[in-house]
Formats: structure tokens, C-alpha cells, sequence
């Protein structure tokens, strides 16, 4: 807390300084527009942007993207970002670190900043680059540190519940005259981490003419989590009716074991817990079916066409799951449930609407939605 009082002290001291660059600036014609995309938000999130990196990618400009460094990883191998820099770098820490990452926003030169969703520290950060266009996006709550840093943004957006992200984010391109691409999310795999997955799956079992499904666990938020008994009894019935093996997904090596103990299906199931990130994704890629609650491997799984049922739980539909299709269940609480996590406004704490939507969500309403997809 100390810190951001003591940066955004800095900030507003330097605030001439940094206006005057902005101006400075703005009297030069670059050849190719310098783009500066800060996103500090989760895989998931990452993975649904995509479409907005490939917007600016189709106009001609040069993509820089703030992020964390594990979400960064989503970004390796796309063609539609040119750079990426990681808001946890060691280099960063501290406030001789947040000094080196002003440095590297000024060195960038970046003739757009964009900050697609509101974050208070991020307020601040987005003026540090002094762009001549500076965008910002507000969301229902405001805090002060917000009202003070965005009056000096050249353009404001507002983030309104139910909002399509998808449609936020084409909505933002055309504020700098980029038209919109189609929707569309983008995770590239190497050579390397293809076979990787293949080799994976030999040792466990599971050969490249099978078919498999990947459940992954939990959500890394522990609100809209779905109780294991639940997927292990599903997993059973995708062993049992349709003949396929099984995957589970999880960091946490007592996630996935407890998964295997409950299901006692030992020839048709194996566990996941130690896979990097990208290797996890390859995985993913060669499933038949992917499983989970609102999770980044979800939105990876989108990416990669796989067909996918999405326990929608506490989470609008509206916002940034994908459309439902005939690749895509969504397995929506039974009525009078209503959504209680939005984008913009994420679960903190539990509330009653938020365990009713996932309590009132049954196995039979999950395997029902397997049936469909896999029939």
C-alpha cells in the first residue's frame, strides 16, 4: 500500500513533465504505430484478448503487451505481438524496480497505451508510457486513484456488466480506427511441445488413435469451484457410456490423486499435476472433450477447437464464456440462480448466489451435456 501511495505520488509530481512529452510526441507521423497493451489479469483472460492483438496486427501496428510472466506464456509462438513485457519481473520489484519500468515504457516509445480493463494501479501505469493516445477503461466502482489519473487520458471507456468482452475489445480497437476481426481465440504450439504431448500421453496409456477427456479440476479461485466427487462421478459415466479415457487436471498433486482414488478406475484414467503450462496446452489439444468450471485451460481448450462443457456456476454467460455451439455446452444453474462474477467484478468473497449456482448444478445436467456434444 505504501508503495502505490508512494508511486502514484511520483506520478502525480511528474505529471507535467509527462504531459509534455505527451506533446512532443504527438508532432511526430511514426511509419508504423507503437501499441502498449497493459492486461495484468489471469490465463484465461489473456486467452480472450486474442482477438484484439490480431485487430492491431491487421492494421500494420507493432504490439507490446504488459502482463504477468505466467501469463505471458499464452503469448509465445503468436505472430500478432511483437513484444512482451512482464509486470513481476524480478527487474521491477520494489521502487527502484517500478523506476526501471518507466524507463522501459519511455524507451518503447509507444504512440498508443491501452488499459482494456480497470485496475487502480494500472491507472498510473498507463500515463508512464506518455503516449499521445492514452485509453483507459472504467468499470462500475471507481476508486480515487482511478478519478484522479484517467483525467489525464486522452480517451475513456466504460466496462458495463453483461458486456460481451469480445465485443469491449473490438469496441476499443475502433476508438484508434482499427476495424474488427472475427472472433476468434489463438494459443500456438510448437513442433516441440506437440510431440511433447504425444510422447505424454504414449507413457500414460493413451495412444494417438485414442480418444480422451480432460477434466481440469478447479479454477485457481476457490468461488467457483465445483466439488471433485461431482467430476469424478462424470468421469465415470464418460468411461462408462462412451468408452473413452480420462485426464485430470491439476496443479496440486493431492487435487488429482484424490480424483484417482474416488474414481478406482485405474485403466482408464491418469493424472496431470506437473506439466508446464504450454505442455498442459499440447495435452489439451489432443483431448476429444475438455471438461471445467470457468478456468484458464478452458478458455485454452476454446482456442484449440476442442469441444468443451463449461460448468458456468456464479459466471455471467454473457460476458466472456464462449458462445454455446455445437462445439460448446454451456451447463447453466438451474433457475430462480442468477449471476454473481462478472469480468470486472470478480468473487471475493462467498455468497449465497454464488454457492447456490454451483450447489443446484447436477451430474446428470454435466453428462447430459457430454451426451450431446459426443453424440
Amino acid at each position: 500500500m505504501f508503495r502505490t501511495f508512494l508511486l502514484g505520488t511520483l506520478t502525480t509530481l511528474s505529471l507535467p513533465w509527462i504531459l509534455f512529452e505527451v506533446w512532443m510526441r504527438s508532432r511526430r507521423t511514426p511509419a508504423q504505430r507503437r501499441i502498449l497493451i497493459v492486461q495484468a489479469a489471469k490465463i484465461g483472460d489473456m486467452v480472450c484478448m486474442t482477438p484484439l492483438f490480431r485487430s492491431f496486427r491487421e492494421h500494420g501496428d507493432h504490439v507490446t503487451v504488459l502482463c504477468l510472466a505466467r501469463t505471458g506464456e499464452v503469448l509465445v509462438g503468436n505472430p500478432n505481438v511483437d513484444a512482451v513485457i512482464h509486470i513481476d519481473d524480478p527487474r521491477y520489484r520494489g521502487l527502484m524496480g517500478a523506476f526501471r519500468l518507466w524507463r522501459t515504457f519511455r524507451s518503447g516509445r509507444y504512440d498508443v497505451t491501452l488499459v482494456p480493463f480497470p485496475a487502480s494501479s494500472l491507472s498510473m501505469m498507463g500515463l508512464w508510457a506518455a503516449s499521445p493516445v492514452r485509453i483507459y477503461t472504467r468499470g462500475r466502482v471507481v476508486s480515487l486513484m482511478e478519478r484522479w489519473f484517467t483525467i489525464f487520458y486522452s480517451h475513456h471507456a466504460r466496462y458495463r456488466r453483461h458486456t460481451r468482452t469480445y465485443d469491449h475489445y473490438m469496441s476499443l480497437a475502433r476508438l484508434v480506427g482499427v476495424a474488427p476481426v472475427p472472433y476468434r481465440h489463438e494459443l500456438f504450439l510448437s513442433d516441440a511441445e506437440i510431440q511433447f504431448a504425444s510422447d505424454w500421453l504414449r507413457r500414460h496409456g493413451i495412444g494417438s488413435d485414442q480418444h480422451f477427456a480432460a477434466i481440469s479440476l478447479r479454477a485457481g479461485n476457490a468461488l467457483k469451484e465445483w466439488p471433485i466427487e461431482r467430476f469424478v462421478a462424470v468421469a465415470r459415466h464418460i468411461i462408462s457410456r462412451h468408452g473413452m479415457s480420462v485426464v485430470f487436471l491439476d496443479t496440486d498433486a493431492r487435487v488429482t490423486g484424490q480424483a484417482l482414488s474416488l474414481l478406482r478406475e485405474d485403466a482408464h484414467a491418469t493424472e496431470a499435476h506437473d506439466l508446464l503450462l504450454r505442455h498442459l496446452a499440447a495435452v489439451i489439444k489432443r483431448a476429444s472433450l475438455f471438461i471445467a468450471v470457468d478456468t484458464g485451460p478452458l478458455y485454452m481448450a476454446h482456442a484449440f477447437g476442442v469441444p468443451l462443457v463449461d460448468i458456468i456456476g456464479p459466471v455471467d454467460p454473457s460476458e466472456q464464456p464462449p458462445p454455446a455451439g455445437p462445439r460448446v455446452a454451456l451447463v447453466l444453474p438451474p433457475p430462480p440462480c442468477e449471476p454473481s462474477s462478472f469480468v470486472a467484478d470478480t468473487l471475493r468473497v462467498p455468497t449465497e448466489a454464488q454457492q447456490a449456482a454451483l450447489e443446484r448444478t447436477t451430474v446428470a445436467m454435466v453428462t447430459e451435456a457430454v451426451d450431446r456434444l459426443l453424440n
